[in-house]
């Protein structure tokens, strides 16, 4: 007999179209607890097989479970049968999508900036505060609902700075002071990325808005 942890779960993308979508594509289409049900984007690419729709980017195949899709606006009545949404959606949108899917009563998991600081939203590094997905009942509780909650990532640099200082914390007790130093990929400014004359020998020392969004988080 089985359990409900081996059901396989239909997951559905927004902004599939886009590299953070493609990427939920790729490593949905490698875990086996996982099934690609439904794929999102926006009005000039619904209604097209997801090979049409996309300029894929990614240095692995385009899944082949994936291909053939028809890409379908973000709207919560299309993603019937969906149990999980990945929202790889850009910030100036994603709030009222990844909004009506959680009203909908869909469980979201938002790779976005805009409810990572809300205080009712776990803003989740696996490794290191697993405990906040005790928010999702208050969620739900707010908004009456039985299985639809949002749950954040953390800001590419937070998370890879709090495995470690969790540790260490864990090991020798609360940090006084850190000075932390990033190294981002010229991919974090997303596509089509930066002018090839502007990244050659140079080196950004300040990205607006960084360090601030670090200590916050």
């Amino acid at each position: 007999m089985s359990s409900p942890s081996d059901r396989v779960l239909n997951a559905g993308v927004l902004g599939a179209t886009g590299t953070v979508g493609q990427r939920f594509i790729v490593l949905l289409s490698q875990n086996p607890m996982f099934r690609i049900h439904s794929l999102g984007a926006s009005e000039r690419s619904s209604g097209k097989p997801y090979s049409s729709a996309t300029k894929w980017k990614m240095s692995e195949l385009m899944p082949a479970e994936a291909r053939n899709v028809v890409v379908k606006a973000c709207d919560p009545a299309l993603f019937a049968g969906c149990d999980v949404i990945f929202s790889g959606l850009d910030a100036s949108v994603a709030g009222d999508i990844e909004k009506a899917f959680f009203e909908a009563n869909f469980a979201v998991f938002s790779n976005a900036k805009n409810y990572r600081m809300a205080p009712n939203v776990p803003l989740c590094v696996p490794v290191v505060n697993t405990d906040h997905y005790a928010l999702i009942a208050g969620q739900r509780a707010e908004m009456g609902l039985t299985k639809g909650f949002i749950v954040t990532n953390s800001n590419c640099s937070t998370s890879g700075l709090v495995v470690p200082l969790k540790a260490l914390q864990d090991k020798f007790g609360p940090l006084k002071r850190v000075v932390v130093t990033t190294l981002q990929a010229i991919s974090g400014a997303g596509y089509p990325g930066v002018a090839s004359l502007d990244i050659l020998d140079n080196i950004v020392p300040l990205i607006s808005g960084e360090e601030p969004k670090i200590e916050e988080e």
